[in-house]
C-alpha cells in the first residue's frame, strides 16, 4: 500500500508571523491556511494583470493571500517574489 504525498507549489522561505497576529489568531487555524496558501488554493489578494491571469514568480510579483481563522478575525499570508521570505500579519497591519 503506498501512500499519496501532497506536493506544493513553492518553498516558503523564511517563515514570520507579526507579534499582534501571534497573540490573536489561532495558530492551528494560520497553519491550515499556511498549506492553503502554498497550494495555490487560496484566495489571492492582488488584482490579475489585464490578460485575466495571476501574476508568476517569474515576474518577481509577492504571493498574498487572504484568510480568516475561527474567530473571523481577518489575516494575510504573503510571499516574497523571490520565496525568501513568507510572512503572516493581520489584515489591518497592512
Amino acid at each position: 500500500m503506498t501512500t499519496k504525498q501532497k506536493s506544493y507549489s513553492f518553498l516558503f522561505g523564511r517563515f514570520v508571523i507579526s507579534a499582534r497576529a501571534f497573540n490573536c489568531l489561532n495558530l492551528l487555524d494560520v497553519y491550515v491556511a499556511t498549506l492553503r496558501h502554498a497550494s495555490g488554493r487560496a484566495v489571492p489578494v492582488c488584482p490579475l494583470d489585464p490578460s485575466g491571469k495571476k501574476p508568476s514568480f517569474k515576474a518577481r510579483c509577492r504571493n498574498t493571500t487572504t484568510h480568516r481563522d475561527r474567530h473571523g478575525t481577518e489575516f494575510w499570508i504573503q510571499t516574497e517574489g523571490d520565496l525568501s521570505q513568507t510572512t503572516i500579519r493581520l489584515a489591518d497591519e497592512c
